[in-house]
């Protein structure tokens, strides 16, 4: 099996249709970050059927259709396929090449297709099922699955495991055959609830039937005092009716005396109500009139209140701003005199500031002077000693060069020496390992061949065992349904056999004759001799119903002799067919559309002519609306609907049990003849069943799994070593060549520094001879530079000195300027608020005056208008006692009204009451009327003419009424069907308990068979995983180094099923406490090594390895690379990378560009064809 070709279009950012095709080897993919690369990993694992959206990096499907660009419109459909070259049938299907196609239309359909034709993704998953191709195989690998690995994300590094051991279709059958227990157990839930339920049903029909009896029992003598009560009843309905009607008009009269009174107190009092309400509206007029005063009095206690604070106030401000201007005069005259004094300072500083300016501009000059001569003399000492400091490097620099050379020189002779040595060495150990390595080649080829072989034997052997129990799993199936089928027919035919032999359904009289051995017992009834097809069973014993009881004899002797016995001993009656008596019958003719009744029946030639006679002309049509009546005919619907004669037609709804009597005693026998087919059906399943079994045991016998094993640890062990041979040599052989090249180096080296070593000779005694000149000439010129800069430092110190004092009296002037402005601002504005304070001492005065004089007045203005408020107030209360007086008068005679309404409404009560009895008479005379009517049905008026029957007085009649009517509630309702619902009930409960049986049979199976499918798959999981480990330790030194060491250990031992899996790695001597503390390069190779462990025992078709090399450096790089181009030979990988000397090692590369934004473009590279 290999990857051909994927061809992607409009899927993420590839919007045009582009194809890669694979060949073998190293396929890499590149290209800057961005551009696509990965969208090329997440088409492959879409189109073999990840369901995961967030594994493909997307929020939804929509999002996985080209949204387009700035100059491309959105696509609307995402369309990928992958070939495959079906060379060694890997895949189960008889093709060679097998195209995988996945579409999604924005639309939101969806399809896939294999081989171009419309299939499910439960066919992709079982196409690619055990060949390490799915979404979460060891196939694809990215960088972020390295961490899943090292962290076992999910238990990641198990589902490897069982992907390489092949294990995933026992899991998938385990999976099926827990689904299918799961629904058995959800069945046999079900069907206990069921049975639990109809047990209960059943519980409760039988007590119903037994409190029938009990019931009927009490119902009758019931009716009978029900009648009896009655009777006794009507006597004394009669004088209780004229007492009631007499007390009413005595009532009536009352009633007419009290209203005439009611009505004329009732207009007195309304007339005094009307001028009471006068005098009620004058009080309120009043009452309003004295509100009003009262809120003038408030308002002005307020206006008297607020002058008198205002007054207060403004003298409190009069004594404030006296005390403010005599304190303001005296601070007027300090700030006059202060401002003088200030003045006349401010003069006599600035004539020093003018003195000490002029002998500033003086010492300025003076060091001016003295600063030139003393940067002439230092410019000269600088280049003097520039001169110097640049000799003496020229000087350094070269017997630096002298003493370097000379070393450099001793170093290289001997250097050479040893690199020839070297060389000698490594040209020996060469050739030892070339010969090592071809005869090791040579055995792993050997060793390869014989396991190749071993494995076809065993794949061959492995596919008969799979095939064998898959058709074994096939015959199981069908044993479990023909059992079911078994179990069915023999449950029915016991039932028939016992509804036969207990001749249930059938009169006394029948029975009786049955098991009489004084008569014919030989002599067969109607419904035994017939056996009718099942579809047309209602309807042919809807019209033999009535006969199906006869018993059929030969002669009116023995007709006669039954009679006789059931006549002694008086068991009922019986009816019989005379067998002699019938002759041939008219033939009728068939009308369209319709089936003979004897065409569709089974009888003895011996009852034909009965047959004949009984079902001559009748007819069965398939419909109600397909056939019309036709003479004598009687037409039958096919169902049992409806029977329909020349002048009648019956029908209706068809019972459940209809057609269950015709045919007992033949269907009997056929369910018997079937039963024996049956059996042997199944006894035959068994035995190749049995068969299989033991073929399944002769190929295990055959599987060679040790010697397989021995065989792949061979070759490991050959291929580690060839693989370890060949680094060897590959190093040695980048060692001579180094060594080559080097010894040319240093050769050619040697010769260039005796060249260069006699040209610095020369200049290094010119430059001691110019430093010796230069020397004397700096000595002169030092000296000459002290004085200058000794003469320059004392005048810039006098003109410093003098330039401080100068600065200094500027500031003493500035700040008696300052304050100055600061004093004359500060008079200023005292001045205005002595001039301001004045004028509110005089607003003060005038103020103080205006608001007395407002006092005095409003005082005796409120004097005046309290005197009023009191003359009000006296009015308003003698009008108010006034009317209080009227209105306690007007209650009193309310009072005596509503006492004398109160006597009415007692009068009115009782009437209602004396009605109400009245009404209660003739209601009981009524419900009594139609109780005995709807209990019992009887007219009271046939009755009420009757005598009693007893002298009981009414209320023990009563009393033993309630009694048997309590009797007959606490027995509650009866249903008088309870005997046939429950024996209905009990066949349904048989029934269901023998599909119950059935069920667990079922259950007991699956369960076996999950013990078979799981102790299967944990014994392959544990020879993979002691592979895988082997394996793993190997593949992780030649990563690695020989001393470093890894392990695999099992979490749970104990439990293969479920157990998760550890892995200790100690690379370069270290000992980390988990493999999560390990660098990120040592967790990618170790990964990687888990990864390349498992391809040595099953490798996949194909690898894909996104980014994983990202964290390694370039020595982990040339072994990542290495260990792939090994297993390349095996597998087609699929690399994308950013690393160079990962591009290096591949054989094709495919450019993932961008060159327009938004769209993907492919460009592919062959190296083959530049090597």
């Amino acid at each position: 099996m290999r990857l051909k070709s994927l061809e992607i279009k409009g899927f993420k950012s590839f919007a045009d249709k582009t194809v890669l095709n694979f060949d073998e080897g190293i396929t890499g993919v590149i290209g800057p970050n961005g551009c696509g690369k990965s969208n090329i990993i997440d088409s492959i694992r879409w189109v073999i059927g990840e369901h995961k959206i967030s594994n493909l990096r997307s929020e939804n499907l929509e999002s996985l259709v080209f949204n387009g660009s700035k100059t491309r419109n959105a696509s609307g459909l995402a369309e990928v396929s992958l070939t495959f070259e079906n060379t060694k049938n890997l895949l189960p299907t008889e093709f060679n090449t097998v195209t995988v196609t996945r579409k999604y239309y924005k639309s939101g359909e969806s399809e896939y297709r294999l081989n171009d034709v419309a299939c499910r993704l439960k066919d992709i998953h079982n196409l690619f099922m055990d060949t390490g191709v799915s979404t979460d195989s060891y196939a694809i690998i990215e960088l972020g699955m390295v961490d899943d690995i090292i962290k076992d994300k999910e238990n990641s590094r198990r589902r490897m495991l069982e992907q390489a051991a092949g294990i995933t279709i026992y899991k998938t059958r385990k999976k099926e055959a827990k689904l299918k227990l799961d629904a058995t157990e959800q069945d046999l839930a079900r069907i206990e609830d069921l049975l639990f339920e109809i047990n209960n049903q059943l519980k409760s029909l039988e007590n119903q039937a037994k409190k029938a009896e009990k019931y009927f029992e009490i119902k009758k003598e019931y009716k009978e005092v029900s009648i009896e009560l009655a009777k006794a009843a009507l006597e004394g309905f009669n004088i209780t009716y004229r007492d009631l009607n007499h007390q009413q008009q005595e009532e009536v009269d009352k009633r007419i005396e009290l209203e005439t009174a009611i009505a004329g107190e009732d207009a007195a009092l309304e007339a005094e109500k009307l001028a009471f309400v006068e005098k009620e509206k004058a009080l309120q007029a009043m009452q309003h009139a004295y509100n009003e005063m009262l809120d003038i009095v408030r308002n002005k206690e307020g206006e008297k209140n607020l002058s008198s604070q205002r007054l207060q106030y403004l003298k409190e401000t009069k004594t404030n701003l006296n005390d403010f201007l005599q304190k303001a005069s005296g601070q007027l005259k300090g700030l006059e005199e202060s401002i003088e004094f200030t003045a006349l300072q401010i003069v006599d500083e600035e004539a020093k500031v003018t003195e000490l300016e002029e002998k500033v501009e003086d010492l300025k000059d003076a060091v001016e002077d003295k600063r030139r001569t003393f940067d002439e003399k230092r410019s000269s000492i600088d280049t003097l000693r520039k001169e110097n400091q640049a000799l003496q490097m020229s000087r350094f620099d070269s017997e630096k060069k002298v003493a370097v050379a000379d070393t450099s020189i001793q170093n290289l002779q001997r250097t050479i020496h040893q690199l020839s040595e070297e060389q000698k060495v490594r040209t020996s150990q060469l050739q030892t390992l070339e010969a090592d390595k071809n005869e090791k080649e040579t055995e792993l080829e050997n060793k390869k061949t014989e396991l190749q072989k071993l494995q076809e034997h065993q794949d061959r052997t492995k596919e008969q065992i799979l095939a064998t129990q898959n058709l074994m799993e096939g015959m199981r199936n069908n044993l479990a349904d023909e059992t079911r089928k078994l179990d069915a027919r023999t449950n029915e035919y016991d039932l028939l056999k016992s509804l036969v032999d207990s001749m249930e359904g059938y009169p006394e009289s029948v029975k009786f004759l049955h098991n009489n051995n004084g008569w014919n017992k030989d002599a067969p009834l109607l419904s035994d001799l017939i056996f009718v097809q099942e579809e047309y069973r209602a309807a042919v014993e809807n019209v033999l119903d009535q006969y199906l009881n006869y018993y059929v004899v030969n002669n009116l002797q023995e007709g006669l002799q039954a009679i006789s016995l059931l006549a002694d001993n008086k068991k009922g009656k019986a009816n019989f067919f005379l067998l002699d008596k019938f002759t041939d019958t008219t033939e009728y003719n068939k009308p369209t559309n319709t089936v003979a009744a004897l065409d569709v029946i089974e009888i003895d030639e011996k009852y034909a002519t009965l047959a004949k006679q009984l079902l001559g002309n009748v007819f069965i049509a398939e419909s109600d609306n397909t056939v019309a009546q036709t003479g004598n005919a009687v037409i039958l619907e096919k169902t049992g609907k409806f029977v329909q004669g020349k002048y009648f037609i019956t029908g209706g709804s068809v019972g459940l049990f209809e057609g269950k009597k015709i045919g007992r005693a033949k269907n009997v026998e056929k369910l018997q003849a079937e039963i024996i087919v049956q059996s042997a059906n199944v006894a035959a399943l068994k035995a190749e069943i049995q068969a299989k079994h033991n073929e399944v045991i002769s190929y295990n016998e055959q599987l060679k799994e040790n010697v397989i094993k021995q065989t792949q640890q061979d070759i490991s062990n050959l291929t580690n070593l060839v693989f370890s041979l060949q680094n060897k040599i590959e190093n040695l052989h980048h060692q001579q060549t180094n060594g080559i090249t080097r010894t040319s180096e240093m050769e050619l080296q040697l010769q260039q520094n005796h060249d260069a070593i006699a040209d610095t000779r020369t200049a290094l005694d010119k430059f001691n001879t110019q430093l010796e000149e230069l020397a004397d000439k700096l000595q002169d010129v030092e000296l000459a530079y002290a004085t200058s800069e000794q003469e320059y430092n004392f005048a810039g110190a006098a003109y410093n000195e003098c330039n401080i004092n100068f600065a200094k009296q500027q500031s003493k002037v500035a700040s008696l300027t300052t304050e100055l402005a600061f004093k004359n601002n500060q008079l200023k504005d005292l001045q205005a608020q002595v001039e301001t304070s004045s004028t509110q001492l005089k607003d003060s005065d005038e103020a103080i005056n205006t608001t007395a004089d407002n006092l005095k007045t409003l005082e005796t203005l409120l004097v005046e208008i309290l005197q009023n408020k009191e003359i009000e107030e006296k009015k308003l209360n003698e009008a108010d006692q006034a009317y209080y007086n009227l209105r306690n008068a007007l209650q009193e005679k309310e009072t005596t009204l509503k006492q004398k309404q109160k006597s009415k409404e007692i009068i009115d009560t009782l009437l209602n009451e004396i009605k109400d009895k009245l009404t209660d008479l003739k209601l009981q005379l009524s419900g009594m009327k139609e109780r005995l009517n709807v209990e019992f049905k009887i007219d009271l008026d046939v009755i009420i003419d009757e005598p009693r029957t007893g002298t009981d007085a009414v209320e023990d009649l009563k009393e033993r009424n309630e009694r048997m009517k309590k009797r007959l509630e606490n027995i509650g309702e009866v249903n008088p069907t309870a005997i046939e619902a429950y024996t209905e009930m009990k066949k349904r409960y048989e029934f269901i308990l023998e599909q119950k049986n059935d069920l667990v049979t079922a259950k007991d199976s699956l369960m076996q068979t999950i013990q078979e499918v799981e102790a299967t798959a944990n014994q392959q999981f544990l020879e993979t995983f002691n592979k895988t480990r082997e394996n793993f330790q190997k593949v992780f030194k030649a990563l690695f180094t020989d001393e470093d060491t890894a392990d695999m250990v099992l979490v749970d031992p104990e439990n293969l099923a479920e157990t998760g899996i550890d892995i200790v790695a100690k690379p370069k001597g270290k000992r980390p406490s988990s493999i999560g503390q390990l660098s990120g390069g040592e967790k990618t190779l170790t990964a990687t090594a888990l990864l390349f462990a498992i391809y040595l025992i099953k490798p996949a078709p194909f690898c894909i390895l996104d980014e994983v090399d990202a964290p390694l450096d370039d020595a982990n790089v040339g072994k990542f690379t290495n260990m792939i181009k090994q297993f390349s030979e095996n597998s087609q990988f699929i690399i994308v990378t950013h690393n160079k000397q990962t591009m290096s090692a591949v054989d094709v590369i495919y450019g993932v560009t961008m060159q327009e934004a938004g769209v993907s473009k492919l460009v592919p590279v062959d190296f083959r064809s530049l090597n």
